[in-house]
């Protein structure tokens, strides 16, 4: 009887890494104005019209660009950098709609 063909997986360029890299990125931005409740509802609006997930980090902070409450709750104001993340397959285009946004 033959041996059993047997198969062996190695590592791609397209491993589940790569496209992950692939559909991640981070923008930092000096916001133009207080991050109070028009901008914040602004962002979390915009944000909506995107699948992918965006945070908003200022400080130690990260916070769901779609809540408002949570963006109100950071406390950023005009002058200081904040952080947008985005993952996702529109995640660039999330970044960009967003930064913005921002005035970034």
């Amino acid at each position: 009887m033959p041996p059993e063909p047997t198969a062996t997986l190695e590592p791609t360029a397209t491993s589940a890494s790569a496209v992950f890299e692939a559909h991640t990125g981070e923008r930092a931005i000096v916001l133009t104005e207080d991050l109070h409740a028009r901008p914040a509802s602004a962002l979390a609006q915009t944000a909506a019209a995107f699948t992918s997930a965006v945070t908003l980090s200022y400080g130690s902070r990260s916070v769901d660009v779609r809540s408002v409450l949570s963006l109100m709750g950071l406390g950023a104001t005009s002058g200081q950098a904040v952080t947008l993340r985005a993952t996702g397959d529109d995640a660039a285009e999330a970044l960009t709609a967003l930064s913005a946004v921002l005035g970034g």
